[in-house]
């Protein structure tokens, strides 16, 4: 019996190691609520990180807190770059092995993808190389990164309803095409009781700022639109959904250690469902300038 608690213990800290991220820095931002100033934590010139929590409340009975960690970046001092496993040989890395083999500084994921664990389920090019040639008619939003003309903004999200993206799309060496995740000025385009998961996003800020977006908390994607929208001084101008559930990750990576942030499913929720073993085919990462 004793030797069965040993192993049983030895179990339990190897599955709490193995979901535990590891940290970049002892220091986290100092969580933000609705309605005060934002506390930005500066992990370097031009990247900032900020922890938001909204209190979902569902009836006089129930309330969750969500938490979005937001990951703020200046185009001036970072390049955004699109990877896929289509393009870049065999198998399939996980977020960790993008960012070590990439030698990246964050990390998010690029969009959804189809059965085949390759394909990008909306628009995805690269340069010349094609994940999805396919423009996605119910899907609202574009980022796009790396012009190819000067005086274009280096990275932005396009709201297909708001902006030319015809004239824009080939323009930009990156192109990834996904759900709008809110119209203008923040308006509600999800319904208000969808499923809850996990939900990774990209913003753009009114100053042009880039912002990787990840609630591990399980939410509708309606609440954390509500969340993003109590923190007006984040001044956002648009974003577009990337990626829900336990696949939804973030990944930040200084002086070469890795902080590393899971989604997790109502049915995990004490615990990051799958921690950093997920292979993710199509990642957007940025690498100094």
């Amino acid at each position: 019996m004793k030797r069965i608690r040993c192993l049983l213990l030895t179990a339990l800290c190897a599955l709490l190691i193995a979901v535990a991220p590891l940290c970049a820095s002892e220091e986290e931002p100092a969580p933000t609520p609705p309605g005060q100033d934002i506390t930005w934590l500066p992990l370097e010139d031009g990247l900032d990180m900020a922890i938001l929590t909204f209190t979902e409340k569902n009836g006089e009975d129930f309330s969750r807190r969500i938490s979005i960690r937001a990951l703020r970046f200046d185009t001036g001092h970072f390049d955004v770059c699109l990877y896929s496993s289509r393009w870049e040989g065999p198998g399939v890395p996980t977020l960790r092995e993008w960012a070590e083999k990439k030698d990246l500084v964050a990390a998010i994921n690029a969009c959804m993808y189809l059965k085949d664990g390759q394909t990008s389920t909306g628009y995805m090019r690269g340069g010349e190389n094609i994940n999805n040639g396919r423009i996605v008619s119910r899907y609202g939003s574009f980022f796009v990164a790396s012009p190819r003309v000067p005086g274009l903004p280096r990275a932005a999200v396009l709201d297909r309803n708001e902006d030319d993206w015809r004239t824009l799309l080939p323009q930009y060496d990156i192109v990834v095409q996904n759900f709008r995740l809110m119209g203008p000025d923040g308006g509600q385009v999800w319904p208000e009781h969808g499923p809850e998961h996990a939900v990774a996003s990209i913003a753009e800020d009114m100053n042009g700022r880039i912002l990787f977006l990840l609630s591990t908390d399980p939410c509708s994607v309606h609440d954390f639109v509500s969340a993003l929208n109590a923190h007006k001084n984040l001044n956002l101008n648009s974003a577009m959904y990337v990626e829900g559930g336990s696949e939804a990750s973030l990944l930040l990576r200084l002086a070469g250690k890795i902080r590393l942030w899971n989604g997790m499913s109502p049915a995990t929720y004490m615990l990051s469902s799958r921690g950093d073993d997920i292979p993710l085919p199509n990642i957007l990462g940025i690498r100094r300038r």
